[in-house]
């Protein structure tokens, strides 16, 4: 009864099993199992959110080699040594509160011991977010880790996006020419998203977010399911790293083999790889190699920061060549794919081409998905003080780390800037109308800004989004191109010309037009053909 005693739970049955049912009864109410999430010690509250972000299950040696193992105890050294009052670790405090338990699953083909949150606990902890839908709020989260992350950022900027954009989609949810010309320069890293490159950073993190299952495909666009993002956008960021992560590793649809430049696989129907073993294998062996060279000071999935050169990389393709070569064939066999060498057109057969098809392999995983998930910077950028400012002409400046207020923010004011160490936003009558039309009144920005900042807005900005509430926008600011000519006599003659009158936005004065700039050029064909030269300022 000693769970019990944990719980304070009381518990009058008269069998075990009896009294099982009665602790689960109640453990199992919101309220008392979120008091007993935050009742835990910080490590412990660590390693729960992370099994719960990693889907309420893990690899019990995965597990344990974070957060400890649980100690075998029969029953007398159990009543010796009541573990349960002083666990050994953050795995033992989980387990002896009934957080966690074990069992055997089938995770890569063959029966593996796993750590995971019972699925009715695990429903009340994280699968079903307590964020009423679509609200607009301050984040609650306080971030303890203010290191940069270049993938962190952009996946917001991906979500930010989609949330406000029309974001079209083709075969396989790739996104429209417009959108991801639209999306790179707010990017830190737009490594192939003009060029839509399917071995690029830009569809992985796409394909990632899709994975994880924020975004369905609509009637040819692309909508963002607004809770679970919600939900891990208010998680600490060693929890946002992890669930990006383990989405990577355990996802069956993306072959990494698949994306190794100059490899084609050929008769795919007659062949297949395990993509999720194979990535596994090469993490596993990947920690293991960091580990003996004692280069590891936690496990992959909270990523270093600095990755090796080019010759440790190579070095760590000797130590798998070495150790485990067969880790993406268990059963040996070198003849059994149809791996093409782009370049000679060369079928790898054999293992004499384990470098060429294996290596090459490894060399991508480490390069670039590992590189992507785990680019964290130590030294990082200090955050600008405040880390969230409004000024008076109506821009947001928003620290990196602040992702769930930049979410926020995207959703009422317009992206100006991607800076090194913030983001800048403006609010503009466009931006509060796609805001309005999410439901988002002005007074609740009013409301937001003032309670994220942490100050009152300036009150000229206060009263001017007051009065757009009212009236709307009652001014226009425009580029235009001034189209000067030497009288207004000239002027008459130039607008007489059929393509000159379609080009015309405002005349106003005799000798002078305005034009758009993307008609300058055209404007200039049609004077050339009329038989005037143009000075161009």
């Amino acid at each position: 009864m000693a769970m019990a005693d944990l719980w304070d739970a009381p518990i009058e049955a008269t069998s075990a099993h009896d009294a099982a049912g009665a602790l689960a009864l109640h453990m199992l109410q919101r309220e008392r199992l979120a008091a007993a999430r935050a009742s835990l010690p910080p490590d412990a509250r660590s390693a729960l959110d992370t099994l719960v972000a990693a889907r309420g299950r893990m690899p019990a040696a995965t597990f344990e080699r974070r957060f400890g193992s649980i100690r075998p105890m029969g029953p007398g050294r159990l009543e010796r040594e009541r573990p349960w009052q002083s666990p050994a670790n953050a795995a033992e405090h989980l387990w002896y509160r009934g957080f966690i338990f074990r069992a055997f699953d089938r995770l890569s083909g063959a029966p593996t011991e796993v750590v995971f949150v019972p699925g009715d606990m695990l429903a009340l902890l994280g699968i079903e977010p307590r964020i009423p839908h679509e609200e607009f709020t301050t984040s609650q989260a306080q971030p303890s880790d203010l290191r940069q992350s270049k993938c962190l950022d952009d996946v917001v900027t991906l979500l930010c996006f989609i949330r406000n954009h029309e974001v079209r989609t083709k075969a396989g949810d790739m996104w429209d020419t417009a959108s991801r010309r639209a999306v790179a320069p707010m990017l830190r890293d737009p490594d192939g998203a003009i060029e839509n490159d399917p071995k690029g950073r830009f569809v992985f993190l796409t394909h990632l977010i899709a994975r994880l299952g924020w975004t369905r495909p609509e009637q040819g666009r692309l909508r963002l399911i607004p809770q679970p993002v919600a939900q891990w956008l208010q998680s600490a960021p060693n929890v946002q790293r992890d669930a990006l992560f383990n989405a990577w590793l355990n996802d069956s649809e993306w072959n990494d083999l698949t994306h190794v430049d100059g490899l084609a696989l050929e008769m795919t129907h007659t062949w297949s790889s395990d993509p999720v073993r194979t990535r596994k294998a090469i993490v596993g062996l990947w920690e293991r190699w960091r580990s003996e060279r004692e280069d590891a000071t936690r496990p992959i999935s909270t990523p270093p920061s600095l990755f090796p050169d080019q010759s440790l990389i190579s070095d760590f393709v000797t130590y798998v060549h070495e150790h485990d070569p067969d880790f993406a064939r268990p059963d040996g066999r070198y003849d059994t794919w149809h791996v093409r060498d782009v370049r000679t057109g060369q079928f790898l057969h054999g293992f004499e081409h384990w470098e060429r098809v294996e290596g090459a392999l490894i060399r991508y995983i480490i390069e670039k998905p590992l590189r992507w998930l785990s680019d964290l910077d130590e030294a990082g950028t200090a955050p600008p003080t405040p880390p969230f400012q409004v000024t008076d002409d109506g821009r947001i400046i928003v620290a990196r780390h602040l992702r769930y207020e930049r979410f926020q923010v995207a959703r009422v004011a317009d992206w100006i800037a991607t800076r090194t160490d913030a983001y800048a936003y403006w609010l503009s009558p466009r931006s509060l109308d796609r805001a309005r039309a999410q439901g988002i009144r002005a007074g609740r920005v009013i409301e937001f800004l003032d309670e994220t900042g942490g100050q009152a807005l300036p009150a000229s900005l206060k009263r001017a989004l007051l009065r757009w509430e009212e009236r709307g926008a009652e001014v226009r600011l425009e580029t235009m191109v001034i189209l000067r000519a030497q009288d207004g006599t000239t002027m008459d003659a130039l607008l007489r010309l059929p393509k000159m009158r379609r080009l015309v936005a405002e005349r106003f004065a005799p000798n002078c037009i305005a034009i758009r700039r993307r008609d300058a050029d055209a404007a200039r064909a049609a004077i050339i053909e009329s038989g005037l030269l143009v000075d161009i300022a």
